[in-house]
């Protein structure tokens, strides 16, 4: 399990904070604890969440899935940008 905490609030121009209400994010994240699971707990101070390490058949499929997909629509824009370009 992991313990993070939200460190260092600073604002857009990278000062600290003066009251509750200026908007700002953090800096840094100081997290403990054990990573050798393959579904990790991670307790913050915001809320808590799971980040798993593995990959699941779904997660497999997807990409498996997705990447062609991708590859495929960059060659049939990039195709059709240079018929345009050269046929004119």
């Amino acid at each position: 399990m992991l313990n993070c905490t939200l460190d260092t609030p600073l604002r857009y121009d990278g000062t600290a904070p003066k009251n509750y209400n200026d908007a700002f994010s953090f800096s840094h994240l100081t997290c403990t604890g054990d990573l050798e699971t393959t579904q990790n707990y991670i307790a913050t101070t915001t809320g808590d969440f799971y980040i798993s390490k593995v990959l699941t058949y779904g997660d497999v499929l997807f990409l498996a899935f997705l990447i062609p997909t991708l590859f495929i629509l960059l060659t049939f824009a990039i195709r059709q940008i240079l018929m345009h370009k050269f046929n004119g």
